[in-house]
């Protein structure tokens, strides 16, 4: 576990509150970052009022903790202790909430669009999430993405999408990145350049009008045919795709699981669905590869054979 991570841990921060902390622990902490921007926290909101803390409740839950320890502490010291916990619960929110990550996220089938602070905005697919770092950000434009995002990034300073398979840095443009099974980015204005994690592969430059695929561990490059992508027209489309990848999409639009039984998901699917009508969407799917399939009662379970 990372040193910060370490300090912000449930367990650790209790022992510390409690004093129950070694002198190696205690001194390591206190010369840490974290340690040192609760102070500054603290120093920043000392005449702030937070709100009403249940000293009582605090007082129990501490309690209990010291006798699973098996320790004897006086009332007075109880009473001492749940205070200082009172005090750090509003100087942890606060923490939390300055120095935390801001994320966004969206279900099965919903879609959210997002205005960042510096007016650029991100449209995110279903089953998709955004972060970033609240108190960085006048100085560093980075979000990470899981799933798939539309962005519309005002110009300025650099901005950078972090994914599982690389870096994506720009000024100013609007591009798609597709992070999932089949990773895709997609450049509808300006340029973007790619920073790939492996080693293996060398970064790429992507100009209007062009889009980016990894396959089999290779990059390539390919030309746009629309001047969105499908998703936000209400579609999911596939070239030549594994029939895997478009059970997984129909699974992030509708809230369904498949039971599969013995077809072969490594053939390949070309073809689109719709996001709005789940019989329609099957049909267009199942039909072109020979495929039947039933659907249970509550809808949520489709049964393929072949």
């Amino acid at each position: 576990m990372p040193m910060n991570e370490k300090y912000t841990n449930e367990d650790f921060l209790t022992r510390w509150v409690a004093n129950e902390l070694t002198k190696e622990e205690k001194d390591a902490f206190e010369t840490s970052d974290v340690y040192r921007q609760f102070m500054v926290i603290d120093q920043q909101t000392g005449n702030l009022t937070g709100p009403e803390i249940d000293t009582e409740k605090a007082l129990v839950k501490l309690k209990s903790r010291l006798l699973e320890s098996k320790k004897i502490v006086p009332v007075r010291r109880l009473l001492w202790v749940a205070s200082i916990a009172a005090s750090f619960l509003i100087l942890f929110g606060t923490y939390i909430f300055i120095f935390g990550n801001k994320t966004y996220s969206t279900g099965i089938g919903e879609t959210e669009t997002i205005l960042l602070a510096d007016g650029s905005s991100v449209e995110l697919n279903a089953n998709s999430s955004l972060s970033y770092k609240r108190f960085q950000w006048n100085d560093e434009r980075s979000v990470v993405l899981t799933g798939e995002g539309y962005f519309k990034i005002n110009s300025g300073a650099p901005f950078t999408v972090e994914t599982d398979q690389g870096e994506i840095q720009v000024l100013g443009t609007s591009f798609n990145v597709r992070n999932r099974n089949h990773f895709k980015v997609q450049c509808y204005e300006g340029q973007i350049s790619f920073t790939p994690n492996s080693n293996n592969l060398n970064p790429v430059q992507l100009s209007e009008g062009m889009q980016l695929e990894l396959s089999e561990n290779e990059l390539l490059k390919s030309s746009l045919l629309n001047n969105q992508p499908d998703w936000k027209s209400g579609f999911s489309s596939f070239t030549q795709r594994p029939f895997s990848e478009v059970l997984e999409e129909l699974s992030i639009q509708y809230p369904i699981k498949f039971d599969m039984g013995t077809i072969d998901t490594e053939r390949l699917f070309t073809g689109q669905f719709t996001h709005s009508n789940l019989e329609s969407a099957l049909k267009s799917t199942m039909d072109p590869m020979g495929i039947s399939y039933s659907i249970s009662e509550d809808k949520r379970i489709i049964t393929l054979s072949n």
